[in-house]
Protein backbone atom coordinates (compact mmCIF):
# COMPACT_ATOMS: atom_id res chain seq x y z
CA UNK A 1 0.00 0.00 0.00
CA UNK A 2 1.35 3.42 -0.95
CA UNK A 3 0.78 6.78 0.68
CA UNK A 4 0.27 9.67 -1.75
CA UNK A 5 1.49 13.23 -1.21
CA UNK A 6 0.81 16.11 -3.57
CA UNK A 7 3.74 18.35 -4.46
CA UNK A 8 4.11 21.57 -6.45
CA UNK A 9 7.13 22.74 -8.45
CA UNK A 10 7.73 26.49 -8.59
CA UNK A 11 10.55 28.71 -9.80
CA UNK A 12 11.42 31.43 -7.29
CA UNK A 13 13.10 34.75 -8.20
CA UNK A 14 12.11 34.02 -11.80
CA UNK A 15 11.89 36.61 -14.57
CA UNK A 16 10.75 33.96 -17.09
CA UNK A 17 9.21 30.49 -17.02
CA UNK A 18 12.56 28.71 -17.02
CA UNK A 19 14.44 31.17 -14.82
CA UNK A 20 14.71 31.41 -11.07
CA UNK A 21 15.56 28.77 -8.47
CA UNK A 22 13.40 25.61 -8.68
CA UNK A 23 11.66 24.37 -5.55
CA UNK A 24 9.48 21.41 -4.58
CA UNK A 25 6.67 22.26 -2.13
CA UNK A 26 4.76 19.62 -0.15
CA UNK A 27 1.72 21.49 1.27
CA UNK A 28 0.38 18.62 3.44
CA UNK A 29 3.34 17.01 5.19
CA UNK A 30 1.96 16.39 8.69
CA UNK A 31 2.43 12.61 8.53
CA UNK A 32 6.00 12.66 7.22
CA UNK A 33 8.94 11.76 9.45
CA UNK A 34 12.30 13.54 9.45
CA UNK A 35 13.86 10.58 7.67
CA UNK A 36 11.18 10.58 4.97
CA UNK A 37 11.52 14.32 4.35
CA UNK A 38 15.29 14.00 4.02
CA UNK A 39 14.88 11.07 1.61
CA UNK A 40 12.34 13.00 -0.48
CA UNK A 41 14.65 16.02 -0.68
CA UNK A 42 17.45 13.73 -1.80
CA UNK A 43 15.15 12.19 -4.43
CA UNK A 44 14.24 15.59 -5.91
CA UNK A 45 17.88 16.73 -5.64
CA UNK A 46 16.95 20.42 -5.82
CA UNK A 47 18.78 22.98 -3.74
CA UNK A 48 15.88 22.79 -1.25
CA UNK A 49 12.54 21.06 -0.78
CA UNK A 50 10.00 22.55 1.65
CA UNK A 51 7.34 20.78 3.72
CA UNK A 52 4.30 22.52 5.25
CA UNK A 53 2.60 21.51 8.49
CA UNK A 54 -0.34 22.67 10.55
CA UNK A 55 0.75 25.76 12.50
CA UNK A 56 1.95 25.64 16.10
CA UNK A 57 2.53 28.46 18.57
CA UNK A 58 6.24 27.71 19.03
CA UNK A 59 7.31 31.30 18.25
CA UNK A 60 4.38 32.89 20.07
CA UNK A 61 2.78 34.28 16.90
CA UNK A 62 -0.24 33.30 14.85
CA UNK A 63 1.10 31.61 11.71
CA UNK A 64 -0.74 29.91 8.86
CA UNK A 65 1.77 27.04 8.64
CA UNK A 66 5.04 25.68 9.98
CA UNK A 67 7.85 25.05 7.48
CA UNK A 68 10.62 22.45 7.39
CA UNK A 69 13.30 23.08 4.76
CA UNK A 70 15.67 20.35 3.55
CA UNK A 71 18.59 20.30 1.15
CA UNK A 72 19.49 16.86 -0.25
CA UNK A 73 21.84 16.45 2.74
CA UNK A 74 20.54 18.35 5.77
CA UNK A 75 17.79 20.53 7.22
CA UNK A 76 18.08 24.33 7.20
CA UNK A 77 16.62 26.55 9.93
CA UNK A 78 15.63 29.22 7.40
CA UNK A 79 16.03 29.76 3.67
CA UNK A 80 14.64 32.49 1.47
CA UNK A 81 13.48 30.87 -1.74
CA UNK A 82 11.71 27.94 0.02
CA UNK A 83 9.85 30.38 2.28
CA UNK A 84 8.74 32.52 -0.66
CA UNK A 85 7.78 29.51 -2.76
CA UNK A 86 5.83 27.98 0.12
CA UNK A 87 4.02 31.29 0.65
CA UNK A 88 3.01 31.38 -3.01
CA UNK A 89 1.61 27.84 -2.94
CA UNK A 90 -0.24 28.03 0.38
CA UNK A 91 -1.76 31.42 -0.47
CA UNK A 92 -3.25 29.97 -3.63
CA UNK A 93 -4.42 26.73 -2.03
CA UNK A 94 -6.05 28.35 1.00
CA UNK A 95 -7.09 31.66 -0.59
CA UNK A 96 -5.31 33.55 2.18
CA UNK A 97 -5.11 37.29 2.64
CA UNK A 98 -2.10 38.99 1.12
CA UNK A 99 -0.24 39.29 4.44
CA UNK A 100 0.46 36.35 6.75
CA UNK A 101 3.15 34.64 8.85
CA UNK A 102 5.02 31.38 8.29
CA UNK A 103 6.97 29.67 11.07
CA UNK A 104 10.46 28.46 10.17
CA UNK A 105 12.72 26.58 12.56
CA UNK A 106 14.74 29.79 13.09
CA UNK A 107 12.00 32.39 13.51
CA UNK A 108 8.58 33.54 12.30
CA UNK A 109 8.67 35.19 8.87
CA UNK A 110 6.13 37.73 7.67
CA UNK A 111 5.25 37.46 3.99
CA UNK A 112 3.33 39.66 1.61
CA UNK A 113 1.80 38.32 -1.60
CA UNK A 114 1.03 40.57 -4.55
CA UNK A 115 -0.01 38.26 -7.40
CA UNK A 116 3.23 36.47 -8.34
CA UNK A 117 5.51 38.84 -6.42
CA UNK A 118 6.25 37.49 -2.94
CA UNK A 119 8.16 39.40 -0.27
CA UNK A 120 9.37 38.29 3.16
CA UNK A 121 10.49 40.49 6.02
CA UNK A 122 12.94 39.75 8.83
CA UNK A 123 14.29 41.56 11.85
CA UNK A 124 17.33 40.87 13.98
CA UNK A 125 20.69 39.39 13.06
CA UNK A 126 24.03 38.21 14.41
CA UNK A 127 27.41 39.22 13.02
CA UNK A 128 31.02 38.23 13.60
CA UNK A 129 34.27 38.55 11.69
CA UNK A 130 35.83 35.42 10.19
CA UNK A 131 39.23 34.32 11.48
CA UNK A 132 40.43 34.17 7.86
CA UNK A 133 43.29 36.48 6.94
CA UNK A 134 43.21 38.58 3.78
CA UNK A 135 45.58 36.12 2.10
CA UNK A 136 43.48 33.11 3.15
CA UNK A 137 40.36 34.72 1.72
CA UNK A 138 42.21 35.25 -1.55
CA UNK A 139 43.14 31.55 -1.62
CA UNK A 140 39.50 30.57 -1.09
CA UNK A 141 38.41 32.59 -4.12
CA UNK A 142 41.41 32.06 -6.38
CA UNK A 143 41.75 35.85 -6.63
CA UNK A 144 44.47 38.29 -5.67
CA UNK A 145 44.22 39.93 -2.26
CA UNK A 146 43.77 43.31 -3.96
CA UNK A 147 40.59 41.98 -5.62
CA UNK A 148 38.68 41.44 -2.37
CA UNK A 149 37.86 43.20 0.89
CA UNK A 150 40.22 42.80 3.84
CA UNK A 151 37.71 40.88 5.97
CA UNK A 152 34.78 38.50 5.57
CA UNK A 153 31.78 38.52 7.89
CA UNK A 154 29.53 35.77 9.18
CA UNK A 155 26.02 37.19 9.00
CA UNK A 156 22.98 35.41 10.39
CA UNK A 157 19.35 36.50 9.97
CA UNK A 158 18.28 32.87 10.33
CA UNK A 159 21.05 30.95 8.54
CA UNK A 160 24.73 31.77 9.07
CA UNK A 161 26.74 32.46 5.91
CA UNK A 162 30.14 33.98 5.12
CA UNK A 163 29.92 37.23 3.13
CA UNK A 164 32.88 38.59 1.19
CA UNK A 165 32.91 41.76 -0.91
CA UNK A 166 34.66 41.43 -4.28
CA UNK A 167 35.93 44.75 -5.62
CA UNK A 168 35.04 44.39 -9.31
CA UNK A 169 32.31 42.67 -11.29
CA UNK A 170 34.80 40.88 -13.53
CA UNK A 171 36.69 39.46 -10.56
CA UNK A 172 33.41 38.26 -9.05
CA UNK A 173 32.87 36.05 -12.09
CA UNK A 174 36.56 35.10 -12.29
CA UNK A 175 36.48 33.59 -8.79
CA UNK A 176 37.16 29.84 -8.58
CA UNK A 177 36.45 28.36 -5.17
CA UNK A 178 39.11 26.25 -3.45
CA UNK A 179 37.07 23.60 -1.64
CA UNK A 180 39.75 22.59 0.85
CA UNK A 181 40.56 26.19 1.77
CA UNK A 182 36.87 27.05 2.21
CA UNK A 183 36.32 23.99 4.41
CA UNK A 184 39.37 24.79 6.52
CA UNK A 185 38.32 28.37 7.22
CA UNK A 186 34.70 27.47 7.91
CA UNK A 187 35.79 24.71 10.29
CA UNK A 188 38.02 27.20 12.13
CA UNK A 189 34.99 29.49 12.39
CA UNK A 190 32.86 26.50 13.54
CA UNK A 191 30.41 27.04 10.69
CA UNK A 192 29.05 25.15 7.69
CA UNK A 193 30.83 25.91 4.42
CA UNK A 194 28.70 28.64 2.81
CA UNK A 195 30.22 31.59 0.95
CA UNK A 196 28.42 34.59 -0.57
CA UNK A 197 30.50 36.76 -2.90
CA UNK A 198 29.07 40.14 -3.82
CA UNK A 199 29.92 43.23 -5.85
CA UNK A 200 27.92 46.45 -5.67
CA UNK A 201 27.39 48.89 -8.54
CA UNK A 202 25.20 51.65 -7.11
CA UNK A 203 21.78 50.04 -6.54
CA UNK A 204 22.63 46.87 -8.48
CA UNK A 205 24.38 44.04 -6.63
CA UNK A 206 25.86 41.04 -8.42
CA UNK A 207 26.32 37.92 -6.32
CA UNK A 208 27.43 34.29 -6.30
CA UNK A 209 26.69 31.75 -3.56
CA UNK A 210 28.70 28.58 -2.93
CA UNK A 211 28.29 25.67 -0.55
CA UNK A 212 29.75 22.19 -0.26
CA UNK A 213 27.39 19.27 -0.95
CA UNK A 214 28.56 15.65 -1.16
CA UNK A 215 32.16 16.89 -0.96
CA UNK A 216 31.72 19.07 -4.06
CA UNK A 217 31.51 22.84 -4.44
CA UNK A 218 27.97 23.71 -5.54
CA UNK A 219 26.81 27.11 -6.83
CA UNK A 220 23.24 28.15 -6.01
CA UNK A 221 21.25 30.08 -8.59
CA UNK A 222 19.21 32.23 -6.18
CA UNK A 223 19.77 32.55 -2.42
CA UNK A 224 17.21 34.54 -0.45
CA UNK A 225 18.74 33.86 2.96
CA UNK A 226 22.10 35.23 1.80
CA UNK A 227 20.33 38.24 0.30
CA UNK A 228 18.77 38.89 3.73
CA UNK A 229 22.20 38.51 5.31
CA UNK A 230 23.54 41.11 2.89
CA UNK A 231 20.79 43.43 4.10
CA UNK A 232 21.98 42.78 7.66
CA UNK A 233 25.53 43.65 6.60
CA UNK A 234 24.35 47.00 5.23
CA UNK A 235 22.61 47.66 8.55
CA UNK A 236 25.84 46.86 10.41
CA UNK A 237 27.61 49.46 8.27
CA UNK A 238 24.87 52.05 8.92
CA UNK A 239 23.92 51.94 5.23
CA UNK A 240 20.13 52.07 5.35
CA UNK A 241 17.46 52.63 4.19
CA UNK A 242 18.33 50.92 0.90
CA UNK A 243 16.53 49.44 -2.10
CA UNK A 244 18.68 47.24 -4.34
CA UNK A 245 18.33 44.77 -7.20
CA UNK A 246 20.24 41.51 -6.79
CA UNK A 247 21.48 39.65 -9.88
CA UNK A 248 22.37 35.98 -9.43
CA UNK A 249 22.66 32.81 -11.49
CA UNK A 250 23.13 34.25 -14.98
CA UNK A 251 26.50 32.61 -15.54
CA UNK A 252 25.08 29.15 -14.72
CA UNK A 253 22.06 29.52 -17.00
CA UNK A 254 19.44 30.18 -14.28
CA UNK A 255 18.99 33.96 -14.02
CA UNK A 256 17.52 35.02 -10.67
CA UNK A 257 16.32 38.52 -9.81
CA UNK A 258 15.92 39.40 -6.16
CA UNK A 259 14.77 42.60 -4.49
CA UNK A 260 16.47 43.72 -1.27
CA UNK A 261 15.16 46.54 0.91
CA UNK A 262 16.06 47.75 4.38
CA UNK A 263 13.89 50.42 6.00
CA UNK A 264 14.53 53.03 8.69
CA UNK A 265 13.50 50.54 11.40
CA UNK A 266 16.14 48.04 10.22
CA UNK A 267 13.55 45.62 8.84
CA UNK A 268 14.98 43.55 6.00
CA UNK A 269 12.79 42.72 2.98
CA UNK A 270 13.64 40.12 0.33
CA UNK A 271 11.33 39.52 -2.62
CA UNK A 272 10.93 38.19 -6.12
CA UNK A 273 8.55 36.63 -8.61
CA UNK A 274 7.34 33.05 -8.23
CA UNK A 275 6.13 31.02 -11.23
CA UNK A 276 4.26 27.71 -10.94
CA UNK A 277 5.67 25.16 -13.38
CA UNK A 278 4.30 21.80 -12.28
CA UNK A 279 2.30 19.63 -9.89
CA UNK A 280 2.34 15.92 -9.15
CA UNK A 281 2.00 13.07 -6.68
CA UNK A 282 4.78 11.45 -4.68
CA UNK A 283 4.35 7.86 -3.50
CA UNK A 284 5.73 6.48 -0.24
CA UNK A 285 5.38 2.90 1.00
CA UNK A 286 3.66 2.35 4.34
CA UNK A 287 6.20 2.03 7.13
Amino acid sequence: MLQTYTYHIVNVFADNHFGGNPLAVFPNADDLTDQQMQAIAQQFNLSETVFLFAPTAKHGVQAVADLRIFTPNYEMPLAGHPTLGAAFVIQQLQNLLNNFVLNTIAKPVEVQVNDSHIELSLTGFEQRISVATHEELAKITGLMADDIANQAYWMNTGTSQLLLNVLSKQKLYDAKINKEQLQTICQKDNELAMLYLWYQDHDDVFVRFFSIENNQVVQDSGTGSACANLGAYFISQNQHPIHKRIFQGDEIGRPNRLMLKVDEKQTIYVGGNVIAVGKGEFYLPDV
